[in-house]
C-alpha cells in the first residue's frame, strides 16, 4: 500500500485541531512542524509562546532554507514509517513543495470566519495569556496570514497552494463531512 500524506494548512484554530482528531480516528498518524520547532525553542533557552515560535521559525527558515521544519519532520515520519500521515502547522510554501515532493502530500486548507476562530482560540485556552482579547487576535491574525519575505509564515500563500479548502462555517459533524469528501477526491 503507497504511504499517504495529507498537510493541513489554514489559519490559527481554523479547526485544524479537530481534522487531525477525526483523522486519527480513522488511523492516521498526526505528525506537527509546530513539534520541532517547539524543541528548538527550548534548546535555545527560550520559553514556548507564540512570539517565540515566530522568531524562531523565521530564523530557522532564513539561516537553514525556508523547508528546514518540513525537512526535520520528515526524518521523524521517515523514522517511525507510518502509512498513513497527517501533518499540521505548514505555514510556508517550501514546507508544502517539500512535502508534496518527498511524500506526494494532498494538502487541504482550512479556514473559518475569524470572528468564530477567536471564539474556538479562547475556548481551547492555549496562549491566552498573550492574546486577551479580540483585537489582539486579529493583530496576529493579520500579520501571520500574509507576511512577506521567503523565510516567513504565509498562510494565505499556502492556501493558495492547497489541493483544496474546507470552509469551517458549521459543526463539528459538518466539518468531517466535508474532510471526508476532500479525502475521497484526493486519495
Amino acid at each position: 500500500m503507497p504511504r499517504i500524506v495529507i498537510g493541513l494548512v489554514g489559519p490559527i484554530a481554523s479547526g485544524k485541531g479537530t481534522v487531525i482528531e477525526f483523522l486519527k480516528k480513522k488511523g492516521y498518524s498526526a505528525y506537527s512542524t509546530s513539534d520541532v520547532l517547539k524543541e528548538e525553542v527550548k534548546s535555545r533557552g527560550l520559553d514556548v509562546n507564540r512570539a517565540n515560535c515566530n522568531l524562531v521559525s523565521n530564523d530557522l527558515r532564513n539561516t537553514l532554507g525556508t523547508d528546514i521544519l518540513a525537512v526535520r519532520t520528515a526524518e521523524i515520519i521517515e523514522r517511525d514509517n507510518p502509512d498513513i500521515i497527517v501533518i499540521d502547522a505548514i505555514r510556508n510554501p517550501a514546507e508544502i513543495n517539500y512535502f508534496r515532493q518527498k511524500f506526494g502530500a494532498k494538502i487541504i486548507g482550512v479556514v473559518a470566519n475569524q470572528r468564530k476562530r477567536y471564539d474556538m482560540f479562547r475556548a481551547r485556552g492555549i496562549y491566552t495569556d498573550e492574546i486577551q482579547n479580540f483585537e489582539q487576535f486579529k493583530e496576529l491574525d493579520d500579520r501571520e496570514f500574509a507576511q512577506t519575505g521567503s523565510h516567513k509564515q504565509q498562510i494565505q500563500a499556502c492556501l493558495e497552494l492547497s489541493d483544496v479548502v474546507i470552509e469551517n462555517d458549521g459543526t463539528v459533524e459538518n466539518l468531517t463531512q466535508k474532510v471526508e469528501l476532500a479525502l475521497a477526491n484526493l486519495v
